[in-house]
């Protein structure tokens, strides 16, 4: 376990949102989501031009672009959280 300081402001907006009981739990959680974040945005930053025309899975039409496919990806993935 580690101790983070966070301002005062951000503490009593968790707090209002999710009881202070809950804490830990709302930070830990929102930390993991922001970590699986940043990896699928560091991947898709190294293939950026990887996935061409129907190579990418599951394409709609107007998603021309990987991040276009991964944003999409990405709400899914929220939704099944």
């Amino acid at each position: 376990m580690t101790a983070v300081r966070l301002p005062l402001k951000v503490i009593h907006e968790i707090d209002t949102m999710v009881g202070k009981g809950n804490r830990s739990k709302f930070i830990a959680m929102a930390i993991e989501k922001e970590l699986k974040r940043q990896k699928r945005l560091a991947y898709v930053q190294n293939s950026e031009g990887l996935w061409q025309g129907d190579l990418v899975p599951d394409k709609k039409p107007g998603e021309d672009d990987t991040l276009a496919f991964v944003n999409r990806l990405r709400e899914l993935d929220e939704r099944e959280e």
